[in-house]
């Protein structure tokens, strides 16, 4: 790793887990930083970063996520919403389609009525008819 990422480093570039340290320098008092155990302050090869300065850099990645997330939470909400606008309109149709398929399924059960009386009534006359020729 290098200096340059951003936030808080986990891992020096020479593989050694990144400390937290105090400064103890007159400029610097107290001040928190990361660093390489074996690194010292002026070697660019060895990790080290203020902590303030990386929890900035860490907020300010954050944010952008949040801002990414939040975008895409709406757009899902509204993908959402037309899923369930969609799903009413099937309901909805799905109860016309149902309501004709009754209406269609006792209108042919009025026409099997009809066609069993007929086919009765031919019956009929037909027995009728050859009653009629055997006398």
């Amino acid at each position: 790793m290098d200096n340059r990422v951003r936030g808080f480093s986990k891992y020096c570039r020479c593989g050694k887990p990144v400390v937290m340290k105090t400064s103890n320098t007159d400029r610097n008092l107290g001040r928190l930083f990361h660093a390489c155990p074996f690194g010292e302050p002026d070697n660019r090869y060895h990790v080290f970063k203020w902590m303030d300065t990386c929890m900035v850099q860490e907020i300010e990645d954050l944010r952008e996520k949040i801002e990414k997330l939040e975008k895409t939470s709406i757009t899902m909400q509204k993908g959402f919403n037309v899923c369930e606008s969609e799903i009413g309109n099937l309901t909805m149709e799905t109860r016309v389609c149902e309501a004709v398929v009754e209406k269609e399924v006792g209108e042919l059960k009025m026409q099997l009525h009809s066609l069993k009386n007929i086919v009765v009534f031919a019956l009929g006359q037909f027995l009728n008819y050859s009653y009629l020729l055997k006398i």
